[in-house]
């Protein structure tokens, strides 16, 4: 007997249904498991069995605690950093049958982005320019000049390097989060270039940024002993600033290395490079660094190193840790020809700029292999935990270039599971008072629109765990608002059916005139949502967003199929079972239909006064913007945000005190939940330059006033139990480039909507739709400017 399209229909909504719940059964015994186990990957294949899936609905960090942090890489220097590498050939052609050309020396100037090569006197460039040419010819001549030939790359040639770096620095990242042990780690790289990596789970955001941002660039240059222009200098040395006594070239030494730079600015010719070695005094709190005057060609690099490993130095009685670095077959050869070229002189091995050791180079060394000491008077357990962080990041590969931290954003562990069962309260209640009046207002019509909320939320988390997206707290702001719209769409469906029956239609017609006549209007409706949801995970980097647009597009795609498709059979099938004509009316709300003439509302005979009420509301609105500003977080304007809670209250006073004993002047310190027991403290980016490679100077000045603030909030204020719930710290560059992202995104949105509308109905629609958005939008923000609240992504 062949199947009716009743039965059809039945049948897939039940294999879907039964898809979901089998889909989301993981996510079930997921999130049923303590919160301290749910990132431990062999005990959650333990509990889950082999008969499932092992995808499960993941939760963001705002939702279970860790860090997330947004590195930048420096690509200017990655473009550098590949001079180098024919820089370093280049300067081989010094001897051997190469000595024709006349190459004196070869080395890239920094910051400029060029090699330059100088020739001996009397040397024509042509040979060597044609020589390059062949040898090189991703190289081209950019400038000559006496006996200076400059090179560069091409212009696709960047690009490429830009790229494969950007790519180097994704896939070194992750695998030292793979080597480090962090379970279900998310590392992406972002359409702006940047990287981003949320460790969830994880408490320590300073080890974090220490890891993965130190660049593990290994360079091996020779000392320049001989070099003598630093003499005249000793004799007239700043207060802080001392000679130390040496063999070969003038070494300074101090605390600030500032000042060295600014002793010794403009002494140093373009083929050498003063570089520094810093040695921890005073418990670790202070560096005092010393100068080192090297050839500026790059003899080997790490890439040369096959293995590194935790090794104890022989060379002293103390045998403290060091890491023992082993060569590739081409490396080792390289290295005994440097070694024996270089017999008497010093060998610097450098490691991400600072000089780790000097040894001299008392014979051509063979077997592939080196030392690198730890130098400095402190405890064997930190040099050991030094020793051994050093010898993983060599071992998982170098850096490109130098790693900013854009953005920091760290949950507390308690944090996220509370704002998880905030989240999902809010979801029930919601959804029982929407239930409840669809129960009251629609009778049995509402108990198929609740019968298909509830497949719409089944749905759309089944999707969700299938492809392994993680639901965040903005994720489920996305996911009630889907519902809002299957909501929508349902009450569409029951008024046009009712005005049908008022007009006199039969109730079956009335039905499928219902289902008929709001087609098109739930699609265009559902459609500018999705067309907003697509705009904003096209033209936004930020995590929270994107959590947001893709449970909210998943959403609206479900909602289409939930509303007009299994609402629809869910009508079907109880009409099917109705007896008579009398029983159709009482399904469909009959008698209801006729008795809500009464409720009938001329609203447009108020249109004009709503109209100037509108206008006037929104230029009130905008003035009071324009004069008292709006409450931007740090995701717009840059700074750090500390959420802190206590046990019992706190004066205000008190925070701003450990503010200013943290070195933070200006601070802003705004109670939350009406209390005295829960702060958001706020204060701006460093206004002092910091150096530009953050792993030669002293920690960050942000991190470290972030790591004093939680220690004294320990210490002065223990008594009422202070607890860090997140930290925020958002760069000033990232700040600006959320702004522009999120008004492109506003425009595109505008434009998109406009578009869709004219192609569907006329231009006029379109135009309208987004006038009428102004005192919407407006509405909104007058809500941001007479609560203060901050306005965030």
């Amino acid at each position: 007997m062949k199947a009716s399209p009743l039965r059809w229909r039945l049948w897939l909504v039940g294999v879907l249904t039964v898809l979901s719940v089998y889909l989301l059964v993981p996510s079930v015994i997921y999130l049923s498991q303590p919160y301290d186990k749910r990132n431990d990957h062999e005990y959650m294949q333990s509990k889950i069995p082999s008969w499932i899936p092992d995808k499960h609905l993941n939760l963001g960090l705002d939702l279970q605690g860790g860090v997330q942090l947004v590195l930048g890489v420096d690509l200017a220097q990655a473009v550098e950093n590949r001079l180098a590498a024919f820089a370093t050939d280049i300067s081989r052609w010094v001897e051997g049958p190469e000595l024709e050309l006349g190459v004196k020396t070869a080395y890239v100037v920094k910051g400029k982005g060029y090699l330059r090569v100088e020739l001996k006197d009397g040397v024509a460039s042509s040979k060597l320019v044609e020589k390059v040419r062949k040898e090189f010819p991703k190289l081209e001549k950019s400038n000559q000049e006496g006996n200076y030939v400059d090179f560069a790359f091409r212009q696709d040639q960047v690009a490429a390097i830009r790229s494969a770096a950007l790519e180097q620095a994704e896939r070194v990242v992750r695998s030292r989060v793979d080597k480090w042990g962090v379970t279900e780690p998310i590392i992406n790289r972002r359409a702006d270039g940047s990287i981003l990596a949320q460790l969830p789970g994880f408490k320590d955001p300073e080890k974090a940024k220490e890891l993965l941002g130190r660049t593990a660039q290994l360079k091996f240059k020779i000392v320049d002993d001989e070099f003598k222009d630093f003499a005249p200098l000793a004799q007239n040395l700043p207060p802080n600033v001392r000679v130390e006594p040496s063999s070969g070239q003038t070494v300074f030494a101090s605390e600030d290395r500032e000042a060295i730079l600014k002793l010794v600015e403009g002494k140093v010719p373009p083929d050498r490079e003063v570089l520094f070695s810093r040695e921890n005094i005073a418990g670790g709190k202070k560096y005092l660094y010393r100068t080192y005057v090297v050839r500026a060609v790059t003899e080997m690099s790490g890439e040369d190193v096959l293995d590194a490993m935790v090794t104890q130095d022989q060379r002293d009685l103390s045998n403290a840790p060091a890491v023992s670095l082993k060569f590739s077959g081409i490396g080792a050869k390289r290295f005994e020809d440097i070694t024996g070229r270089n017999v008497g002189k010093r060998m610097a091995i450098i490691l991400d700029d600072l000089v780790e050791s000097a040894p001299v180079i008392n014979q051509r060394i063979a077997g592939g292999s080196a030392i690198i000491t730890l130098g400095g008077s402190r405890p064997t357990d930190e040099l050991i935990k030094e020793a051994n962080q050093l010898s993983l990041v060599l071992k998982s590969g170098a850096l490109p270039a130098t790693i900013t931290i854009n953005e920091q954003r760290q949950v507390g562990a308690s944090l996220g599971p509370e704002l998880a069962k905030r989240g999902v309260l809010g979801v029930v209640v919601g959804l029982t008072a929407v239930c409840l009046f669809m129960l009251y207002y629609y009778r049995l019509p509402g108990v198929i629109a609740c019968a298909a909320l509830f497949l719409n939320g089944l749905f759309v988390l089944s999707t969700m765990a299938l492809f392994g997206f993680a639901l965040t707290l903005p994720g489920i702001a996305g996911f009630i608002l889907g519902l809002g719209m299957a909501v929508d769409a349902n009450v569409l469906v029951n008024e046009r059916m009712r005005q049908e029956l008022r007009e006199g239609k039969a109730p079956r017609a009335a039905l499928e005139n219902g289902f008929q006549k709001v087609f098109w209007t739930v699609i265009d409706s559902h459609v500018t949502a999705i067309l907003a949801a697509v705009i904003l995970l096209s033209t936004n980097t930020s995590g929270p967003i994107r959590g947001f647009a893709v449970t909210l597009a998943i959403g609206l795609v479900v909602s289409i199929f939930t509303a007009l498709f299994v609402s629809h059979l869910f009508f079907d099938l109880a009409l099917a079972k109705a007896k008579d004509e009398k029983a159709v009316k009482s399904w469909l709300g009959v008698d209801m239909a006729f008795a809500e003439r009464q409720y009938d509302f001329k609203f447009l005979k108020y249109d004009t006064a709503a109209t100037i009420g509108a206008i006037a509301f929104s230029i009130l609105i905008v003035i009071g913007a324009a004069l008292h500003g709006f409450n931007w977080s740090v995701d717009f304007v840059g700074g750090t945000e500390i959420e802190v809670a206590f046990n019992k209250d706190v004066e205000p006073e008190a925070l701003r005190k450990v503010a200013r004993e943290s070195g933070i002047d200006e601070i802003s310190i705004q109670a939350l939940k009406g209390g005295n027991q829960s702060y958001l403290l706020k204060f701006g980016e460093e206004k002092q330059k910091e150096a530009a490679d953050p792993l030669t100077a002293a920690p960050s000045q942000t991190g470290v006033k972030v790591h004093k603030i939680q220690e004294l909030l320990a210490s002065e204020l223990s008594d009422a139990g202070p607890q860090v719930l997140r930290v925020d710290y958002v760069g000033p560059q990232i700040g600006k480039e959320l702004r522009n992202e999120g008004f492109i995104s506003l425009v595109y949105a505008i434009i998109g909507i406009m578009v869709y509308l004219s192609l569907r109905f006329d231009f006029r629609f379109g135009s309208g739709a987004v006038i009428k958005l102004i005192p919407d939008t407006c509405c909104i923000l007058a809500f941001y400017l007479l609560f203060d609240r901050p306005f965030d992504l």
